[in-house]
């Protein structure tokens, strides 16, 4: 959707992507940006991973950016794109949403696990005292595992096709949160009271699905973040009368973060260690 009053007073919010065809995000950005009284535009751009540096350091010296939100797969290298950080991202060491900060430098934040925190409790899928299991463990299932953890959740399984990505997901959070059980065993689903899908599988008709559904639980909830499509594992899961949670309320919840970032709302930042 594009802003009917664009014009050169806008302020640009590139979204960066690779590949870009499957993003949708201007659909809920650009209401959400006019509902807010801003006259902001997020426009997405294909940008491949070799060329993440380059464009962000274009992007600095364009006078009307707000700021720049990223996705797959960019998060970890804006990460070390940022002299400055927040806590939430110097934990997960993944950023979604950045800013020049007065110096010219580039600070970040990652609100995945917000906006998937606001969304589970609202739609009832987030119940702290039984084990998670997450597939995917990239940047948005980084920052799922830590919000799920801070929020209380004890019982962590993470999976992933590359095994010592998960490894090393799973030593953090042993080492960020005393007494947490979290571990790469791939036979948790069948006690898993929420599985999440946190890898783009299902970004696309075709896909393979990321897990079997049919190992859940009767009473399991799944929350497939996929935002741009209902993916054929939410049917799968809704065809055997399972709690489904997609990707879009997740973006919703996210926005305020967000929003707060780019506005300059005050915030604490630490330099990038």
């Amino acid at each position: 959707m594009i802003p009917p009053t664009l014009s050169g007073a806008t302020r640009l919010v590139p979204i960066l992507a690779h590949p870009v065809e499957h993003v949708r995000a201007p659909r809920t950005y650009n209401p959400a940006f006019a509902d807010a009284g801003l006259d902001w535009c997020l426009v997405p751009m294909g940008v491949h991973p070799d060329d993440l540096a380059a464009t962000l350091a274009q992007l600095a010296r364009v006078s009307n950016l707000q700021g720049v939100n990223l996705t797959i797969p960019h998060k970890a290298h804006g990460f070390r794109l940022c002299r400055w950080l927040t806590r939430e991202a110097a934990r997960v060491r993944m950023v979604n949403t950045m800013r020049i900060e007065p110096d010219g430098h580039w600070a970040g934040t990652n609100s995945d696990g917000a906006g998937f925190i606001g969304a589970a409790r609202e739609h009832g899928v987030l119940d702290t005292t039984r084990p998670v299991v997450i597939v995917g463990s990239g940047g948005a299932g980084s920052a799922i595992a830590f919000a799920l953890a801070a929020e209380g959740v004890r019982e962590i399984h993470v999976s992933d096709i590359h095994g010592a990505r998960a490894e090393h997901l799973a030593q953090a959070l042993r080492d960020a949160f005393r007494g947490i059980e979290a571990t790469t065993r791939r036979d948790a689903l069948p006690r898993a009271g929420l599985a999440v899908n946190a890898t783009p599988l299902g970004l696309h008709a075709g896909d393979a699905m990321p897990f079997d559904p049919t190992l859940l639980r009767d009473d399991a909830a799944l929350f497939d973040i996929i935002a741009a499509r209902d993916t054929e594992l939410m049917a799968a899961a809704h065809a055997r009368g399972l709690r489904v949670l997609g990707g879009r309320p997740m973006v919703q919840h996210q926005l305020a973060t967000q929003l707060a970032f780019w506005r300059r709302d005050p915030i604490d930042l630490e330099p990038n260690a």
